[in-house]
């Protein structure tokens, strides 16, 4: 392969130096830019950080709220919970009449039904009786 002459090489060195010339101009207005992106970045995280801040602040306002409301709810909870645990001692007290009258009924179903059997058993007898009375009236007459 053929090296290129010096000329030819001069020219092409020459072109690169031109080319790199212009580059510092360009870094410079690479460099603005990035700068000026940096800018707008900070004040943008900037402003999002105060808005995050604020709904953060916003958002635990209403939920001491909320816990505050559902404390009132299991305060009224516990009330009502008292006032059943009372009605149920109320309920608990009046089944035990309840089952002290329902042994008196049963004690005085068992003297009636004593009762029956005495008087089925008088009514036997006076029928017996009745029969004597028939058959000693026929005897008279």
């Amino acid at each position: 392969m053929e090296r290129p002459s010096l000329e030819h090489r001069v020219e092409i060195l020459e072109q690169k130096v031109e080319a790199l010339q212009d580059l510092p101009p360009r870094i410079a207005a690479v460099e603005a830019q990035i700068v000026q992106l940096r800018a707008e970045m900070t004040s943008g995280f900037s402003a999002l950080s105060y808005a995050v801040n604020r709904m953060h602040t916003e958002i635990m306002g209403r939920f001491e709220s909320i816990d505050r409301r559902f404390e009132a709810v299991d305060k009224r909870f516990d009330r009502v919970d008292k006032r059943l645990d009372a009605m149920d001692a109320r309920f608990d007290a009046m089944d035990a009449r309840f089952d002290a009258m329902d042994a008196r009924f049963d004690a005085m179903d068992a003297r009636f039904d004593a009762m029956d059997r005495r008087f089925d058993a008088m009514d036997r007898r006076f029928d017996a009786q009745d029969v004597e009375i028939a058959a000693i009236k026929r005897r008279i007459v």
